[in-house]
């Protein structure tokens, strides 16, 4: 699979992005290392929650979404944690987000589903995945960070939004 345009983007502005003075998590400003913790923690979730598919999905193309969801949040965070390494930054990860919340909703939903059940309650929690993380990212996470971390953001952003209309179309097969 090759990175997108905005994966590139992505890397570019965190490669640029000048190292910000620490400041305390929680409902204050998150600094840089902070920023990188908690997309590293919702790249982790969403691997996760794509492996649920990736094992039980009886649809081809159902497993084939979930297996590059997958990969491409495997690869992110990868590079993610490469880039905090080289800037000096210790991550470390929220034990709870909304990512964590998704993914225990999910496994609860996905409960003894199988076969079609299974695939269509897994394509539209992918659906509402990508889109609370865009939403979540846009409300919340740009109003604790400061302008130089701005792009950073707007790059997840979109990033996020190209995978979600790539699910959009399976969902449409699924309604």
């Amino acid at each position: 699979m090759r990175p997108s345009a905005a994966s590139w983007l992505l890397i570019g502005a965190v490669s640029i992005v000048p190292p910000l003075a620490a400041q305390a998590t929680g409902g204050t400003p998150l600094n840089e290392a902070a920023l990188y913790s908690l997309y590293a923690k919702r790249h982790a979730m969403t691997v996760a929650f794509a492996s649920l598919a990736t094992a039980r999905a009886s649809d081809d193309d159902v497993r084939k979404a979930a297996e590059k969801l997958g990969h491409a949040h495997q690869e992110a965070q990868g590079r993610l944690e490469r880039i905090a390494t080289e800037r000096h930054l210790s991550l470390a990860p929220p034990e709870h987000d909304t990512s964590t919340v998704l993914l225990e909703q999910a496994r609860t939903a996905v409960e003894g589903k199988v076969g079609r059940s299974f695939d269509s309650t897994w394509v539209s929690l992918a659906q509402g995945w990508l889109s609370t993380l865009i939403l979540d990212n846009n409300r919340v996470v740009k109003a604790r960070i400061g302008p130089e971390l701005q792009p950073v953001a707007q790059e997840h952003t979109t990033w996020l939004f190209h995978q979600s209309t790539e699910i959009s179309g399976l969902r449409k097969r699924f309604k």
